[in-house]
C-alpha cells in the first residue's frame, strides 16, 4: 500500500522532477543568498566603524530600512519592479541577500564585540599590526561565537525560501503543492517534503561547521 502510493504520487507521471526542481531552486537560492548575505553583511559592518560619518550614516540608514521592510515585500518589488517579472531566481536572491545580511551584520558586530578589548590591547603591546590582531586573535574567537547564530538565522533562511512560489519559482514547497493538486494526496508529499527540509537544514549545519573549522586552521 505504502509503496503503490509513493509510484503513483512521485513515480507516475514523472512527478519526482517537480520535486528534483524544487530541491535545485531552493538550494540555489539558500547559498547565493547566504554568501551575498554575509559579504554584504560584512561590508555594512565595516561601513558603520568607518571615520567617514557620511559613511556610518549610510550603513545605519540601510539597516534600519532593510530591518523595516517585509521579506515578501522586498521579493515583490525586485520581482515585478526592478526586474519586471524576468528574473524570479534572481529576484529571490537579491531579496533574500538583503534580509540575511542585517541578521549577518548583527552576528558579525555581536561576535567582534564579545572579544575582550584586553586582548586586542595584549596584541599591540606584542607589536602585532591590525591585520595580525584580526588574523591571530579576534577572527578565532569571532567565528566560534558567530556560529550557534549563524546557524539558526541560515536555517531559518533555508525555511523561508518557501515563500518564493509568489514570484513563480518552482522551489519545494510548490512543487509540493503541485503534486497535491494533481494527485489530491496530501499527508505523504507534505511528510516527505518535511523530510527534505530537514535534511537540507542539517547538511546546512554540518557544512558551516566544517568551514569554521577550516577556516579557524587557516
Amino acid at each position: 500500500m505504502f509503496k503503490q502510493s509513493l509510484y503513483t504520487i512521485f513515480i507516475e507521471d514523472n512527478r519526482w522532477l517537480l520535486l528534483l526542481q524544487g530541491l535545485w531552486a531552493t538550494v540555489v537560492i539558500t547559498l547565493l543568498s547566504l554568501a551575498f548575505g554575509t559579504l554584504l553583511g560584512g561590508c555594512v559592518y565595516f561601513a558603520t566603524r568607518n571615520r567617514r560619518h557620511w559613511l556610518r550614516n549610510v550603513a545605519k540608514w540601510y539597516r534600519v530600512i532593510v530591518r523595516g521592510t517585509p521579506l515578501m515585500v522586498l521579493l515583490l518589488l525586485f520581482y515585478y519592479v526592478v526586474l519586471r517579472g524576468s528574473g524570479g531566481i534572481w529576484a529571490a536572491i537579491i531579496a533574500f541577500s538583503l534580509n540575511f545580511s542585517n541578521f549577518a551584520c548583527s552576528i558579525i558586530q555581536s561576535s567582534i564585540d564579545s572579544v575582550g578589548r584586553g586582548q586586542i590591547e595584549a596584541g599591540r603591546a606584542l607589536g602585532l599590526n591590525r591585520i595580525q590582531i584580526l588574523r591571530y586573535i579576534i577572527a578565532p574567537q569571532a567565528l566560534r561565537n558567530a556560529l550557534p547564530a549563524y546557524k539558526f538565522q541560515a536555517v531559518s533562511l533555508v525555511k523561508g525560501t518557501s515563500v518564493v512560489g509568489y514570484v513563480a519559482i518552482v522551489d519545494l514547497a510548490q512543487a509540493t503543492e503541485a503534486i497535491r493538486t494533481g494527485t489530491g494526496m496530501s499527508l505523504l508529499p507534505l511528510v516527505v517534503v518535511t523530510a527534505i527540509y530537514f535534511m537540507l537544514a542539517w547538511m546546512l549545519n554540518k557544512l558551516l561547521d566544517t568551514l569554521v573549522k577550516s577556516a579557524s586552521q587557516i
